[in-house]
């Protein structure tokens, strides 16, 4: 998911340390693909879901749990 619609809620998975997922793809040339699993703080970089299923699913995979996220700008919205 590349970006986020405003009002819209959003799942992310955590780990204890309140890291948030990221996967990363690194592609080498045309048939060679690796994915990395690590963690991030910043928040433009972690891995978002539509679905909770979906979150969930990886979040039980890797031992994380899943936090619900809202898209907002301060002042259209935001509390």
């Amino acid at each position: 998911m590349n970006y986020m619609e405003i009002g819209k809620y959003y799942y992310i998975a955590v780990n204890n340390e309140n890291r948030m997922f990221m996967e990363e793809v690194m592609i080498y040339g045309d048939n060679h693909m690796e994915r990395s699993v690590t963690t991030t703080l910043d928040t433009e970089r972690a891995e978002l879901f539509d679905s909770y299923k979906h979150a969930k699913e990886l979040a039980d995979t890797y031992g994380f749990k899943v936090k619900k996220i809202r898209a907002d700008i301060l002042g259209l919205g935001s509390r």
